[in-house]
């Protein structure tokens, strides 16, 4: 079973390797810099965590949790870049998304997350605890904002939809293995669920890479410009003069 985790860890440092090559080459990382950022804080991370393992093994817990820690904050800002670009082609709309984040996020710190830091559950699992909550408040975000886009039929990048779908995935197994480690004792998770962590990272990726591969931005109002020749507001001059002519022309 260890053997198995870390090939599945390394695996999962090579995509991360991939996707951050291919978003240097692609330039998608101007466009998701904080998620760029997250994917090469979490191949270093990685890479560090493999080398305190085989070097000093009894510091490698303590090193793990701190940094996932770090993770999980990070993590949240990259739900807050994705969900700038969910109403992007809705100007009335632009920063409902950010919006959406920061208010759950921060009402579910407040009521659901800090509850399990002020008063932990007994036994070795707090960490677990934690975790869970924090998964589960990041797929309610992420549904929220599913629900919100559906609602008022904002149609995402097909990047920003691979990006939801990809951390729905991480999260969704994470909470699964999370809530049964503290049903049933954090032995569980140290004897067999522990892999699950970077397996479901791995199928993250994986979509990532697929979503962001061929990446091309929506077309905005300045791209009209090298086509036409002409700017944009001078166009929309144009066409209200032509537009009022045709009038004149269907009342005769």
């Amino acid at each position: 079973m260890q053997n198995l985790g870390m090939a599945v860890g390394l695996f999962g440092i090579l995509l991360a390797g991939i996707l951050l090559f291919r978003g240097i080459a692609n330039k998608s990382w101007k466009q998701f810099p904080i998620f760029y950022s997250y994917i090469g804080y979490t191949f270093c991370w990685s890479i560090l965590m493999y080398g305190v393992y085989w070097l000093d093994q009894p510091a490698y817990p303590t090193i793990y949790w701190f940094t996932f820690l770090i993770n999980i904050l990070v993590e949240f800002s990259v739900l807050v870049e994705i969900s700038d670009h969910i109403f992007r082609n809705l100007a009335a709309l632009r920063y409902l998304g950010r919006a959406i984040t920061i208010a759950i996020s921060a009402v579910l710190a407040v009521t659901y997350i800090l509850p399990s830091i002020i008063h932990p559950p007994s036994g070795p699992s707090v960490l677990l605890a934690f975790n869970l909550r924090v998964s589960v408040t990041k797929v309610i975000v992420l549904a929220v904002l599913f629900l919100a886009a559906r609602r008022y039929r904002s149609k995402p990048e097909r990047s920003v939809v691979g990006l939801m779908l990809g951390f729905s995935i991480y999260l969704g197994i994470s909470i699964a293995y999370y809530a049964a480690s503290v049903t049933y004792g954090d032995a569980l998770y140290r004897k067999v669920l522990w892999i699950m962590t970077p397996l479901a990272f791995t199928l993250c990726l994986l979509v990532w890479i697929a979503s962001l591969w061929d990446y091309a931005p929506a077309p905005t109002s300045s791209m009209v410009l090298p086509a036409t020749g002409r700017e944009p507001q001078a166009m929309a001059l144009e066409l209200a003069r032509f537009n009022n002519e045709l009038s004149k022309f269907t009342e005769k």
